[in-house]
């Protein structure tokens, strides 16, 4: 017999698993919105495609207006074409030398090659399908709630003063209102069905089909909030056990906040999430005197290489230590890194914080690509002046992780060590915890996208060719969770970023450790 708690907890997941795209797996997440690089092939296929139809078109505009010309010509029942000797010539030429062009123009070929071509055209890029379009609708949706966006704003396509090609129509506001209640954003569910019944009751005229729909879609409104009364109800009386199957899935902090209202972490939760919002909006969190001591300078390396051009370096925080490298990759470097990236993105994997099982997720929307030291001789040399920008060595980092965001791309708070001393993760070989991440911007990001460290007050923005850096572990091996980070969502622009994760083996004699816990 099935406990009441363990019908609570089918209950749960049963509804979950209705909501989230995809449910556990998120198989559904699309894989064309994830990534703004994806989305340039797109913009740059439909160009052709565009260019194929207007030669369409003009080809077509030629075709009938023969097939005019010659049904205008005709004169009809009030000429004599028998006994009018001049108009029977023009008749018989009519019939010869005329209509020949008729004929071809009705046993004209193009459209078969027109459709060949857009359909070449077509099958060499990633189509997007419904769940790409759901997933750029909950994108608004994120930067709408991150950035605290007026949702008029958004529907009349205003991003910070830049305009969008088109206003959101009902139909695209019910759209976002679907999506936010999937995905467990209720009360932002209410207000853009709101906004889509407004725009409904305004338009003209203001039929008996459209006033049904009026109706239909507000008794489906008394339904949602039956719905989330029993998804909040069932959350908050699930065990963590229930609630560890969706970790990592990207729950959005709205709805954490209701499931661990009574519980002890929920101030952590409420004020980590304030904290990242705060940052990504651009304020400063820390009073001015907690600057104080941070310096730019100049060091030189663990090479001769650079006495003459040392590294430009910004302390961001002392500890944790946090530092941006500055201007440390050429453009030639990031554009070599993004070209070798392009053919291996895939969408992004995230590990679950309980099980660590990788699986796509709505807590990071990008693709990424893995590129190693022997891709290319140039790649090998970043490597390299990464050892002599941190005195660490690189034989033992995971490859160079890039990552091009998507639609609205961001990747929730998270830290990158595993915490392996208290964990058993797998039985693979990692060459030890992630000892310190070097992060490379490889362009610049109009608005939005970046990474900021919550629980210490820091942000920093992207800017391409410059480097951010910082020790994820402490000297006594534990994880740092101080280093808590997120990327904020990539408002106008795209971003390009490049990981690499440096491992603690093979840094023994580098970076020494100590027994005390607080070093």
């Amino acid at each position: 017999m099935i406990s009441g708690m363990s019908c609570y907890k089918n209950l749960f997941s049963c509804a979950l698993l209705l909501l989230l795209p995809g449910g556990l797996s998120c198989s559904t997440l699309g894989d064309v919105h994830t990534s703004a690089a994806t989305v340039a092939q797109l913009v740059e296929n439909e160009a052709a495609v565009i260019l194929t139809l207007k030669n369409y078109i003009k080809k077509e505009e030629e075709r009938l207006q023969t097939i005019k010309q010659y049904v205008e010509s005709w004169g009809g029942e009030d000429a004599d074409y028998v006994n009018n000797p001049i108009n029977s010539y023009h008749f018989l030429r009519r019939l010869t030398h005329d209509y020949s062009p008729v004929q071809n123009a009705l046993h004209d070929t193009t459209t078969k090659a027109v459709r060949a071509n857009i359909t070449l055209l077509r099958e060499s890029v990633d189509v997007p399908v419904e769940a790409d379009v759901n997933g750029a609708a909950y994108a608004l949706v994120r930067l709408q709630d991150t950035y605290g966006l007026a949702l008029d704003d958004i529907v009349e396509g205003d991003i910070k003063g830049t305009k969008a090609v088109q206003e959101l129509t009902a139909d695209d506001c019910f759209r976002l209102g679907q999506q936010s209640f999937k995905n467990l954003e209720f009360d932002l569910s209410s207000q853009w069905y709101d906004k889509g019944l407004e725009l409904l009751r305004a338009s003209q005229p203001l039929t008996y089909a459209v006033q049904k729909r009026i109706e239909k879609i507000t008794k489906q409104q008394e339904h949602r909030v039956m719905m989330r009364q029993f998804v909040t109800q069932m959350a908050q009386k699930s065990d963590d056990h229930v609630l560890d199957q969706f970790s990592g899935l990207g729950i959005p902090t709205s709805f954490q906040k209701q499931i661990y209202a009574k519980h002890d972490d929920f101030d952590q939760v409420d004020k980590l999430d304030d904290l990242y919002r705060r940052l990504c909006r651009g304020e400063q969190l820390q009073p001015p005197e907690a600057y104080i001591g941070l310096k730019c300078g100049y060091i030189f390396g663990n090479s001769g290489r650079y006495k003459l051009m040392p590294f430009k370096v910004e302390l961001m925080w002392p500890d944790p230590v946090i530092i941006v490298y500055h201007d440390v990759l050429s453009e030639h470097e990031t554009r070599l890194l993004k070209e070798i990236s392009m053919p291996r993105l895939a969408t992004t994997m995230v590990h679950s914080f309980t099980t660590h099982e990788a699986r796509k997720s709505l807590a990071r929307i990008g693709k990424t690509a893995w590129v190693r030291p022997e891709d290319d001789a140039k790649v090998a040399k970043i490597f390299d002046r990464i050892e002599d920008m941190t005195g660490l060595s690189t034989q033992t980092a995971e490859p160079l992780h890039v990552l091009n965001y998507g639609i609205g791309g961001h990747y929730d708070a998270h830290v990158d060590f595993f915490d392996l001393r208290n964990k058993s993760l797998d039985d693979s070989p990692h060459q030890g915890d992630r000892m310190s991440t070097m992060l490379f911007y490889l362009n610049d990001v109009k608005a939005g996208g970046s990474t900021v460290f919550p629980t210490l007050g820091v942000a920093v923005p992207a800017r391409r060719g410059s480097a951010l850096f910082w020790f994820n572990l402490k000297r006594s091996g534990e994880g740092d969770y101080r280093t808590v980070h997120a990327s904020c969502p990539v408002l106008l622009g795209e971003k390009w970023i490049a990981n690499l994760w440096i491992h603690e083996w093979g840094q023994e004699f580098r970076w020494k450790c100590t027994n005390n816990p607080q070093d």
